[in-house]
Formats: C-alpha cells, sequence, structure tokens
C-alpha cells in the first residue's frame, strides 16, 4: 500500500539514501543533532552519550517520526472515507506532525 500511496520511503530502515532526492540529513549530521538535542535535556553538563548510543538514537527518532506520520497519514485517509492512502493526507498531518517535534 506504501508503494502505491507514492511513500515507498516509510518502511522500516529507509533512510535518506534510500530514497532519490532526498534532503535528508547525513548519519554524521544525524548524530550531532541527536547529541545536541540530548544536551539540552541532560541536568548534569557534563554527561556524555557514546557513538553506538547516539546511532541508535538517531536511527530510532527516523523510524518514529516514518511511523507516525504514516499512521497519521492512514488516520487522516479514514477520516476522509479513502481506500487509500495519498501524498494528499501526507501533506495534511505534516504541519501538526512537524509542531509535535
Amino acid at each position: 500500500m506504501a508503494k502505491a500511496a507514492g511513500l515507498e520511503c516509510l518502511r522500516p530502515g529507509a533512510g535518506a539514501q534510500d530514497h532519490p532526492g532526498s534532503r535528508g540529513l547525513e548519519p554524521r549530521q544525524q548524530q550531532e543533532l541527536v547529541s545536541k538535542l540530548l544536551q539540552m535535556h541532560f541536568t548534569d553538563s557534563k554527561t556524555k552519550v557514546g557513538g553506538d548510543a547516539l546511532r541508535l538514537m538517531a536511527e530510532l527518532l527516523t523510524i518514529f517520526v516514518v511511523a507516525e506520520a504514516a499512521i497519521r497519514s492512514v488516520r487522516q485517509a479514514q477520516a476522509e472515507d479513502l481506500a487509500l492512502v495519498d501524498v494528499d493526507q501526507l501533506e495534511k498531518v505534516l504541519p501538526q506532525l512537524l509542531l509535535d517535534f
């Protein structure tokens, strides 16, 4: 169903490199971003995060955001009484998804 909906990148493990024309971050940039986000929420400024933990967190965040976008798109299609998720439903849920993160 995802391919028919034009959302072939919405599969577990699909990264920016899997989607042609994607403007996603490189793995190193993702890890730096995750590191900065985590550091903002640590109470002790001396807390460190290892490389494996950063890679894991980056992958988990990617999977979570993609899965959440897919779920919200399906719910939007259901609310519109559609049998197939289209890019239109994804576009309708993206603003709220961005605000939630």
